[in-house]
């Protein structure tokens, strides 16, 4: 059983997809933190202790246009070419989504009929 005030996490990451989803189709960019100084945001706002900081959402305008390429052995860092363009990395979805049991990847768009 668990205590008042534990877990959520599941429910605050719905949200979050929720508040992600929404602001993109008001044209409102985002980004989902998960590493942040809770004990420091904690102190900077005010926020009391029996408030639980699961993560933190960074809303904004878009101030360019990433593209998006598939990643290269396991590289997943971003980059910015000589136009100053950044370029983000992304696994292929049939290499990360599984169907019934691990391993038994996805089959490739162009491999069903």
């Amino acid at each position: 059983t668990k205590k008042a005030g534990e877990g959520g996490e599941v429910d605050c990451a719905a949200a979050i997809e929720n508040m992600i989803l929404t602001a993109w189709e008001e044209g409102i960019g985002s980004c989902w933190i998960a590493s942040v100084d809770r004990d420091r945001l904690r102190e900077i706002l005010s926020i009391p202790e029996y408030c639980k900081i699961c993560f933190v959402v960074a809303l904004g305008y878009k101030a360019e246009e990433p593209v998006v390429e598939e990643m290269k052995e396991d590289d997943v860092k971003y980059w910015k070419d000589e136009k100053g363009v950044l370029h983000v990395p992304k696994r292929r979805l049939n290499d990360i989504v599984f169907i019934n049991s691990y391993g038994n990847k996805l089959a490739s768009t162009g491999d069903q009929q």
